[in-house]
């Protein structure tokens, strides 16, 4: 307003400032309804465009519809009520990659509301790629059913009772597991378990120690990690007794999804790069969503050309690390690849490694398919090449392999073909108690975006 009044010299309310900017959104977006009843064109042009693809509309209708004499004045046509997207390309990339998905929801900020699900994996890099989303109306274990059912319709059921989930323990998604994948391998963030421990145990030391206890990849360090939090605080111990240790504890994940964290940062990271889409018209948002997987895998597809190592450098920095923390073991051939690893602080700690099989007794080479520091001490002994003992997912050729697809683009709305359905209402406006909320709260241990400077100095 402050600008709108120095810049033309013109005085407006707040009201009027948002029903202004509002205007000028409609024109630039498109308006909801508008976006809403276009929907099965959009589908149909996605589908041309990108053969292969899934995509699902599910509206519903009023229950006059199926009566052979519905009331006079009774608007007939569907709602909209989810919608299902997988892009080919995202399906292909996906079966080159670790077997692990990480799922999360996200609230729409539009009247309409709704939810976004997605389902994210890891690229050979260590880094986001986007698998599926869905837009639902709400959180709830009828929409993750639909939504895993979707998932399980487009990979397969065996494949993908082999994958990995990791989560923030969302509503409705164990009983949906449970009925649909039952024993399927599933791990909640353990952030999102420290935010609720907080709640009854607070203070640095115990959160320590509860990481400490997650980050433990092997029986024997759990067990000394636990009995510490039962030293200190034996509610606290009981607390994290109650939780299965094998969705939060390293030493009881399996070792087929070749990796071993604890925390759900991926959909974060994909959450956050979509966090001012979620405020456009439906069609707006799942094409900006679109946009920004076609340039991703683009972007990526000629990086890598260029790239002149084997191995992929957000892992090479792992590998190194590993490098550096060699320097604290000593390694002594047994015979037949296998090694006895001795600390060099009075021998305290000893694991046995066997570089044939890429083993260690302390499993972190198990779970990552990356030499822990034990193997690494063996491996830099023999003079062997690093790179032979980080896992073919970590390299060059799958990262080619894995963004070697193309998600194609799409035409202006003007020439998309018009469909013979009929067209689709917006939900049910429900508008909610008090100021929309635009920002997630966060916990109270989160660093603050910005950082703010008192009079005595830097906070």
């Amino acid at each position: 307003m402050k600008k709108a009044y120095s810049k033309w010299n013109v005085e407006m309310t707040k009201s009027k400032a948002i029903r202004v900017k509002q205007f000028a959104l409609d024109e630039l977006q498109g308006t909801y309804i508008e976006q809403y009843r276009r929907l099965y064109d959009y589908c149909h042009e996605l589908l041309r465009s990108n053969p292969g693809s899934t995509v699902k509309l599910q509206v519903e209708r009023p229950p006059e519809f199926a009566s052979e004499r519905p009331q006079v004045g009774v608007d007939l046509r569907p709602k909209f009520q989810r919608l299902y997207v997988c892009l080919d390309a995202c399906k292909k990339s996906f079966m080159v990659c670790r077997p692990i998905i990480c799922l999360d929801r996200c609230f729409i900020k539009t009247p309409y509301g709704g939810q976004l699900l997605t389902a994210i994996g890891w690229d050979p890099n260590d880094q986001i790629l986007p698998i599926a989303y869905a837009v639902v109306e709400a959180e709830t274990k009828d929409t993750w059913t639909w939504f895993f059912t979707n998932l399980c319709d487009d990979f397969g059921y065996d494949k993908i009772r082999s994958c990995t989930f990791m989560s923030d323990q969302q509503k409705g998604l164990v009983p949906t597991f449970d009925e649909l994948i039952p024993g399927v391998d599933h791990r909640f963030c353990v952030r999102h378990l420290y935010s609720n421990f907080r709640k009854r145990f607070s203070g640095l030391q115990l959160k320590l120690m509860m990481w400490n206890a997650a980050k433990a990849t092997y029986l024997q360090e759990w067990e000394r990690r636990m009995a510490e939090i039962q030293n200190v605080d034996n509610g606290a111990y009981n607390h994290l007794m109650e939780i299965p240790t094998k969705y939060w504890c390293r030493h009881k994940f399996g070792t087929w999804s070749k990796c071993d964290t604890l925390v759900n940062n991926m959909c974060e990271v994909f959450n956050s790069v979509i966090v001012d889409v979620r405020e456009k018209p439906i069609v707006s948002m799942l094409e900006d969503i679109r946009i920004y997987i076609m340039r991703r895998w683009a972007d990526n597809r000629d990086r890598i050309i260029e790239y002149p190592r084997e191995v992929l450098p957000r892992i090479r920095i792992k590998v190194e690390k590993q490098v550096d923390a060699s320097g604290k073991w000593v390694s002594t051939y047994a015979g037949r690849d296998k090694y006895e690893v001795t600390s060099i602080h009075g021998g305290k700690e000893k694991f046995v490694v066997d570089l044939k099989n890429h083993e260690c007794l302390c499993r972190k080479f198990q779970l990552s398919r990356i030499s822990c520091a034990h193997a690494m001490t063996c491996i830099r002994k023999m003079c062997f090449n690093v790179a032979n003992f980080v896992a073919n997912c970590y390299k060059k050729a799958t990262y080619s392999e894995c963004y070697q697809h193309v998600v194609y683009p799409l035409n202006w709305p003007n020439l998309w073909e018009k469909t013979q359905f009929d067209d689709v209402l917006p939900p049910i406006y429900r508008k909610l108690i008090g100021r929309p909320k635009l920002k997630r709260n966060k916990a109270a241990d989160e660093n603050p975006t910005r950082r703010r400077v008192s009079h005595e100095g830097q906070n």
